[in-house]
């Protein structure tokens, strides 16, 4: 039997909507730091809107895939938007300024260490734009671009890095992260109560005076260290929440929501708090927990592995969200009712959130201790001098292709406007850098 014309057209039309969405050589793929992970998504769109494009965000947990076509596209499996992503022709997506991808999936699932890995060949899965999994494979064809360490890739343990093969080329981003130390409400509550009652916080202030520095509880340098050593006979795990707080709450259970090794978070913390891998004689780690805790009445974090130690209760959380996540954990319908204590990117300021940032050393972070306030920072003490926890990232693309990438997504991180937790080439050339050394002291230009 014969087709007509007509039907041969229609067929044709068929299967090549089969192939539409971008051709796979137009796809970058990126794996790396999770504490830029939201300031990397604005950087694209960004990138995609100077091109003349539309940026279209899919965005979970761990996992960003940002989208530049001619008009906003819609996941496959959104029954009522058009156009759909995976039947919007190759010919109508636009590339990112500068570059040839008009569209970029980033993991952050290992953290900031993840860059070296995808550079030496882990596989990883990706968020797809069709069918909103993370568990998407590359594309065949896609394009490894490296990504971005919050620190130098050899600022990692020796242990992490193993037999990876370090890229020769590390390019200074030109921003630096500030991190912080955030906790549970629960904690915020009992150490603003234990510091007032030893005349370290004034008596004027009240525990919802989170817009006054001198109201926010903090934490030392001291006291972070001695709860991320490895020592389970040390103050900290002998007394747990007291450690923090007052006598009183001795024995009481307090929750290290730790990053995993690969973390570039946890490289930063390990870094600021225990001196690694600067010092020649560095504290030693707590170890990551390589399996979740069989109690029941512990195991709603969802498979994060987890361990008892004394009365600290160790968690290895794969990403910032994850740190989130155990901060806000709920006990007995009182949210944040666990206590718990993690680091965070200060890119961290969303809003609805239970926990609070805590000062470190008596500094705070932003203009407010609970993230997501208006005119928030998280930077201003870092630019002014007298907060010193913060790094300057690098990225590394592994080849030519991957450098060009990172070289037009550096200078778009560059321009964003006023981004939460993230300071730029200006500014660090007039106030206070390491000199893009993770081991440097901070020192004004």
């Amino acid at each position: 039997m014969q087709l007509n014309k007509i039907a041969i057209a229609v067929v044709v039309l068929a299967a090549g909507s089969a192939f539409a969405a971008p051709n796979t050589n137009r796809i970058a793929l990126s794996a790396g730091a999770s504490a830029i992970q939201g300031n990397l998504n604005l950087a694209a769109r960004n990138l995609c809107t100077t091109a003349g494009g539309v940026p279209t965000s899919f965005i979970s947990g761990n996992f960003t895939t940002v989208v530049c076509a001619n008009t906003a596209v819609a996941a496959d499996s959104d029954p009522s938007a058009t156009p759909k992503y995976s039947t919007k022709p190759n010919a109508q997506f636009v590339n990112f300024a500068g570059l040839p991808y008009a569209e970029f999936r980033y993991n952050v699932s290992d953290g900031s260490f993840g860059n070296i890995l995808i550079l030496n060949g882990k596989s990883y899965t990706f968020r797809d734009p069709a069918t909103l999994s993370n568990t998407a494979a590359a594309p065949v064809g896609a394009v490894i671009v490296g990504g971005v360490n919050d620190v130098e890739p050899n600022a990692f343990p020796d242990g992490t890095i193993g037999s990876n093969v370090l890229p020769a080329q590390s390019t200074g981003v030109g921003v630096a992260q500030v991190f912080g130390v955030g906790a549970s409400i629960s904690l915020y509550t009992k150490m603003f109560d234990a510091q007032k009652a030893a005349g370290a916080i004034p008596a004027s202030c009240g525990v919802n005076d989170t817009g006054l520095s001198y109201c926010i509880p903090s934490v030392g340098k001291a006291q972070m260290a001695t709860i991320m050593a490895a020592n389970e006979f040390n103050a900290a795990y002998s007394r747990g929440v007291g450690f923090l707080s007052s006598a009183a709450n001795d024995g009481q259970e307090l929750r290290y929501a730790r990053r995993v090794d690969t973390s570039g978070t946890q490289a930063a913390a390990q870094n600021y708090f225990l001196g690694l891998p600067c010092s020649k004689a560095p504290l030693s780690i707590v170890a990551q927990p390589l399996a979740d805790s069989p109690d029941p009445a512990v195991s709603e974090q969802g498979g994060v592995p987890d361990v008892l130690i004394g009365a600290i209760r160790v968690y290895a959380t794969p990403g910032t969200g994850d740190v989130r996540t155990e901060l806000n954990k709920v006990k007995g319908g009182v949210a944040g009712g666990h206590d718990v204590i993690g680091v965070l990117s200060g890119e961290n300021n969303q809003t609805g959130q239970f926990w609070r940032w805590l000062r470190v050393n008596g500094v705070a972070i932003g203009e407010n201790a609970v993230p997501g306030t208006a005119g928030n920072t998280n930077s201003n003490t870092m630019k002014n001098g007298t907060y010193d926890f913060f790094f300057e990232a690098t990225s590394a693309g592994g080849t030519p292709a991957g450098d060009a990438f990172w070289t037009a997504m550096n200078s778009a991180l560059n321009t964003l406007a006023a981004p939460v937790g993230l300071v730029n080439a200006t500014d660090l050339a007039a106030g206070y850098t390491k000199g893009g050394l993770t081991c440097s002291g901070s020192v004004s230009n």
